[in-house]
């Protein structure tokens, strides 16, 4: 059985105005037509719904209890209808997003302000996880979009560059390098450093670069940025971290200083999952990340 919604707002509207004229004036059909569709609505259940005599219209026991049933099914097309046209209007809806702790310390979260403040009724949820994990989130659904510094299979994910963060020395304040303006990757010979974990996106991208510098490993590898910050600041070593990342490892004893060469940048991909649309608030907070990607690049 299969029961259009034309049929109920036929039935709907009959029993509300007990008059076939005004039931069609409603439906916007004409009189011959309404009745055609109530007697199929009645054909297709194999019950009466109306009495009719040539002046009034009832309803049958048996449409009474279908008049229950047609309620609930106009009242959720109704709610269905008003929730799909909140959220296509931006005022009901949800934004997951996957970034790693560099980017949702404070990068992201500015975006997301701006955001919220332009559509604030629509939900935010942040995963602040590792890049393998963004990507899983959303390989798996759970994250609408992720900003990651590793772009994923091309397969799987649609990813598009943001920008090219900036790498950034951190040394102790008292470090002979730490007054500079900027340095060199050169500058950087058998100096003591403290390596952030091999799985992270930090040691992936400075591993690219790193290796002709000819620092000396100190055998200390975190995960943690603030770990790395607090090392630093007791003297055990320098780093490179991303500029997002600085807030994480900043503190007393800590001085940064720019890294002045082509290679010392981490790309940042803005990522969704291939071949799958955006709900409409995902895809407004998408639009934003992006038209601001490329006011940047204007300037």
């Amino acid at each position: 059985m299969k029961l259009s919604g034309r049929l109920i707002d036929a039935f709907l509207a009959l029993e509300e105005t007990r008059h076939f004229g005004l039931a069609a004036q409603r439906c916007h059909v004409s009189p011959s037509a309404l009745s055609q569709s109530i007697s199929r609505l009645e054909a297709q259940l194999g019950m009466r719904l109306f009495d009719r005599d040539t002046r009034n219209v009832f309803l049958t026991p048996e449409g009474e209890m279908f008049l229950l049933g047609a309620n609930r099914i106009a009242a959720e097309i109704r709610s269905t209808l008003e929730e799909v046209s909140d959220r296509l209007q931006k005022k009901a809806g949800r934004v997951g997003m996957a970034a790693p702790p560099s980017m949702a310390s404070n990068w992201l979260p500015e975006r997301m302000a701006l955001f919220k403040s332009r559509f604030p009724s629509i939900e935010l949820k942040l995963y602040d996880v590792v890049s393998d994990q963004c990507l899983d989130l959303i390989r798996q659904g759970q994250a609408d979009i992720a900003i990651n510094a590793q772009p994923g299979n091309a397969f799987e994910v649609d990813s598009k560059i943001l920008f090219n963060e900036p790498m950034f020395l951190i040394c102790h304040s008292s470090h002979a390098l730490a007054c500079r303006s900027w340095v060199s990757l050169r500058e950087l010979k058998k100096q003591p450093y403290i390596h952030t974990i091999r799985s992270g996106s930090v040691w992936q991208h400075v591993q690219t670069f790193l290796g002709p510098a000819g620092v000396v490993d100190t055998g200390l590898e975190v995960s943690q940025l603030s770990t790395l910050g607090g090392l630093v600041a007791q003297g055990f070593g320098l780093s490179i971290v991303p500029q997002f990342a600085l807030a994480l490892c900043m503190r007393n004893g800590v001085a940064a200083v720019p890294i002045k060469d082509k290679k010392a940048v981490r790309p940042i991909y803005l990522i969704k999952r291939k071949n799958h649309s955006l709900s409409a608030a995902a895809q407004s907070f998408y639009d934003q990340l992006m038209l601001e990607a490329i006011d940047s690049k204007n300037l």
